[in-house]
């Protein structure tokens, strides 16, 4: 469906709109009331936050035994990295999806001083299917090459270059779990969600389920 057959379509109706700014309060609504997707990201953001204070622990052991620092700057790097060039990453991993699902008009855009940082799809229309693979494909991507990362360095010290990442991209992913959130507080409804760059809005539009009917 286009953007203009979308607006035009008389059984959709305007759910929510939201800029940029409204994303904090908006998310955090939504997660409240949500279950499945608010279990999943919690349960990741606790596996990461365990995970990054063994590799913190680990790190710190043998600087203290030894004096040797090594896991402790790879461990440092790992933070400089996520906090860095990781961003541009996930970011550039949620305007591939976009593009695999069809969307040519893409368009960066960050707030520093509220640490926010999205890819906005200019009018283009996808629905929770395709929502979820743009949602989750920084998170499943980012978390495969890491814990790959671990497990072949897991006797170096580059280890704990991965295990910072794996822990800390944990706290990125909320944003994505609470807008999936959004499509499952309403199963009645089919929503379709889209961008508009020149408003800096995302909108999300909703039309009732067809019931099958047994014959």
């Amino acid at each position: 469906m286009t953007y203009e057959e979308l607006i035009h379509n008389p059984e959709y109706k305007e759910l929510a709109s939201l800029s940029h700014n409204e994303i904090k309060n908006f998310i955090v609504n939504e997660i409240t009331e949500n279950q499945q997707w608010a279990r999943a990201a919690n349960l990741y953001q606790l596996t990461g936050i365990l995970a990054f204070m063994l590799g913190t622990f680990k790190a710190f052991m043998p600087y203290f035994v030894h004096r040797q620092a090594f896991g402790l700057l790879w461990l440092l790097a790992g933070i400089v990295f996520t906090f860095t060039i990781l961003i541009v990453f996930h970011e550039l991993i949620h305007a591939l999806a976009y593009w695999a699902m069809g969307a040519r008009h893409l368009f960066f855009g960050c707030q520093p001083k509220k640490f926010m940082f999205y890819v906005q799809a200019d009018k283009a229309v996808v629905g929770y299917r395709q929502f979820k693979i743009i949602a989750l494909a920084p998170t499943v991507f980012i978390s495969f090459l890491s814990l790959l990362g671990m497990i072949i360095f897991y006797h170096q010290p580059a280890f704990y270059f991965f295990i910072s990442i794996f822990g800390l991209h944990s706290l990125f992913a909320a944003g994505d779990f609470g807008l999936l959130c959004f499509f499952q507080n309403r199963p009645e409804l089919e929503i379709v969600t889209f961008d508009v760059k020149e408003e800096g809005k995302t909108y999300f539009y909703g039309k009732e389920k067809r019931k099958n009917i047994a014959g």
